[in-house]
């Protein structure tokens, strides 16, 4: 949804397994019958969601549509932002057995490539994160957040910059804290991937492979980090209160703009729905 324009979300959309195909071979540089079997497996995977969680989506736009009107509070938007996470989990849940038989077939080049494209990522997050200063990092976050506010509200008005404003200048958010975080992730995504290929031909290296990639998942959306947990815990809960006293500051226009989106985002997804 942060994508600019409706029609945007039916264009990716109905071409996300060319997509994200494109996105693994640019990290993996996928070889041979790799390639073919990660197509079957993204059409499978867009037909399933299609069929399961499309309808999810509709269910918790209409949910969104009823709150845009009125008020709301920082434990509305966390029960919003909860079901997207919960959402997200069983596409990756779903995935999971190609993901494994995909993995253990990475050689040992594939696996240097992703390292590889890790290490170029991570260039470009410094250069918008890390190196900025204080100042120069808050108006990029600014400018970031405005033009996806508005493309749900209309334009932002004073009252709604001063909300973001207030939001994001005193905002936690730790740019040294989530790279590091950032850079853990992606060694245990390297061991992982590692362990996964030196299990060699055991009879039972697929559940095995699954069970690693699981557990990659679950820690990456629970840090075995504490300090990094309770941070992301009170940067979410902050992300709620802001983006609830930003909705609480709109005028009955900016908000009636806001449910126009949101039934435009629907009507979107309804049509996807249809293409099974």
């Amino acid at each position: 949804m942060t994508l600019s324009g409706c029609s945007t979300i039916k264009v990716v959309y109905n071409n996300s397994d060319d997509l994200i195909y494109w996105w693994l071979d640019g990290y993996a540089d996928l070889q041979g019958e790799q390639k073919q079997f990660t197509r079957d497996a993204l059409t499978d995977l867009q037909r399933w969601h299609r069929q399961q969680q499309l309808t999810e989506y509709v269910a918790l736009l209409k949910r969104m549509q009823a709150m845009a009107p009125n008020d709301i509070t920082p434990a509305q938007v966390c029960a919003i932002t909860e079901d997207m996470k919960i959402s997200f989990t069983g596409l990756l849940r779903h995935i999971e057995p190609a993901s494994a038989q995909l993995s253990s077939q990475l050689s040992a080049d594939q696996l240097r490539s992703v390292r590889k494209r890790f290490d170029k990522t991570n260039k470009t997050w410094k250069e918008d994160w890390l190196d900025p200063d204080t100042e120069e990092r808050l108006r990029y976050r600014t400018k970031q957040a405005t033009s996806r506010l508005e493309d749900f509200y209309g334009r932002l008005d004073k009252p709604q910059r001063d909300a973001l404003n207030q939001w994001l200048s005193t905002s936690i958010f730790d740019p040294a804290l989530s790279y590091a975080e950032r850079e853990r992730r992606q060694a245990d995504t390297m061991q992982t991937l590692q362990r996964i290929s030196q299990e060699g031909n055991t009879a039972n290296k697929q559940e095995q492979a699954q069970s690693l990639l699981r557990g990659l998942v679950d820690r990456s959306f629970n840090s075995p980090n504490e300090r990094y947990r309770a941070y992301n815990r009170e940067l979410w809960n902050e992300n709620c209160a802001g983006f609830a006293k930003l909705h609480n500051s709109t005028t009955p226009a900016q908000r009636l703009h806001m449910l126009q989106t949101l039934k435009a985002y629907e009507a979107d997804f309804k049509s996807l729905m249809a293409l099974r």
